[in-house]
């Protein structure tokens, strides 16, 4: 005869609550059924096991008289005694799964068939499946630097704004009230779509990849006032009064700089591109390159003053073209440096806190950074005249849209140009 084991098994909960269940198990398995009910601990027979005779249970605004839970845990331990019996008819003993099936049908209850994949998943905590995601994503899309920081702030926020978040509460509500507290913060509604989007990707991603995501997260629209932002950059007599100031002898440091960005807005390279550029990229009246952010295989032709601005250094180095200072301290010292040569024109950024306008007036020389090389270099040839193809070709933005800011400031800088005529 087979010999059949069970227990009743008890823990108390946060909540004071005896949750109760049945167990079987061998040497190898172990199966647990719950009793769908609780006790009140001082109630509980911890020695039988049972309810404690003409006893009333209240627990989560749940009423159970003992007479009804002790009926559940026998109810449970007849159905597994019959499975074994039935098993012991045919001269075999029910695997963990068959057992489970069998008493759970008897007991009325339908049962999901769950993978173990499906199991580990459910098991995962929402830090488990973001780290899992920035293992696996920057591999499939070639993330850079700057990428990682995003998501990894964006992370960070998830956490200041509710440190136990977990993706099954990420619903609208949810997303509604993180959106408040961006905005009580005080952040810029262009940066709070920016940190939305990434959260969106992170999302879509775990849902792709088997984790439950609620279909309200999902299809969230964050409702929020955004502007433009004001696209910052060198007109051509801006570009040329740069070049061609003389800075002190006591500070070389922003000589250096203002030839680097200048060189930058010649040739259009990024920050990360003029940093990895070498000797050996340049030949011919062109330099040729891969693009350090998108890999882009890029050819641009030198135009003079480029030139010039490469022969000052090729000396200083047997490999790569050009000294270059960390990505902030040329910032910080392009801002002095731009100061000095007076470049002062007035700028206007309009944005928005929730639905709250702020308009922030600021001098040049104040925001000017490495990426406005790059801006410089668009709108300066667009408003020369030279064919979006051709500054596309160098630039190697794949499409219209992605040039469209820089055509719109570089309209007006064409306005400008025209006005020449009145004069």
């Amino acid at each position: 005869m087979i010999e059949i084991k069970y227990n009743i098994r008890t823990f108390v909960n946060k909540n004071q609550q005896v949750l109760i269940r049945v167990r079987w198990n061998n040497k190898k398995d172990e199966v647990t059924f719950s009793a769908g009910c609780s006790a009140e601990p001082e109630k509980w027979d911890n020695v039988n096991q049972l309810a404690k005779r003409n006893t009333t249970h209240k627990v989560g605004g749940k009423t159970c008289i003992a007479r009804e839970i002790n009926g559940r845990i026998s109810e449970i331990c007849e159905y597994i005694t019959e499975r074994f019996k039935q098993s012991e008819l045919a001269n075999n003993i029910p695997n963990k799964d068959e057992l489970k099936v069998f008493v759970n049908e008897k007991l009325g209850r339908i049962i999901e068939q769950v993978s173990e994949d499906e199991l580990k998943k459910k098991d995962k905590t929402l830090e488990d499946i973001f780290k899992e995601f920035l293992k696996i994503r920057p591999t499939e899309n070639n993330w850079s630097e700057r990428t990682h920081y995003k998501y990894n702030q964006m992370w960070t926020h998830l956490q200041s704004y509710n440190s136990k978040v977990e993706l099954s509460i990420i619903d609208k509500a949810f997303l509604n009230g993180l959106k408040t507290w961006y905005v009580d913060k005080g952040y810029h509604n262009a940066t709070i779509a920016k940190h939305f989007k990434n959260l969106r990707g992170f999302l879509n991603w775990a849902n792709g990849n088997g984790y439950p995501v609620n279909s309200g997260a999902l299809s969230y629209k964050l409702a929020i006032t955004n502007t433009k932002k004001t696209v910052t950059f060198l007109k051509l007599t801006e570009l040329m009064l740069f070049m061609d100031f003389k800075f002190p002898e006591s500070k070389p440091h922003l000589s250096k700089v203002r030839d680097f960005f200048c060189f930058m807005a010649f040739t259009s390279l990024r920050y990360s591109d003029l940093r990895a550029l070498k000797h050996a990229n340049v030949s011919d009246g062109k330099i040729e390159f891969y693009t350090q952010k998108t890999k882009d295989r890029l050819t641009v032709p030198l135009i003079e003053h480029a030139k010039k601005i490469l022969d000052k250094y090729k000396n200083e180095s047997e490999v790569y073209a050009f000294p270059v200072y960390s990505n902030q301290k040329i910032n910080d010292y392009l801002k002095e440096a731009a100061e000095l040569a007076g470049l002062d024109r007035e700028i206007v950024e309009t944005y928005f806190v929730g639905a709250k306008r702020f308009d922030k007036e600021y001098k040049l020389h104040e925001t000017i950074s490495c990426h406005d090389a790059r801006r410089t270099f668009v709108c300066c040839s667009l408003a020369l005249g030279i064919p979006t193809t051709t500054v596309m070709a160098c630039t190697g933005h794949s499409n219209y849209e992605s040039m469209k800011p820089y055509i719109e400031v570089a309209d007006e800088t064409k306005k400008l140009k025209m006005e020449r005529w009145n004069d």
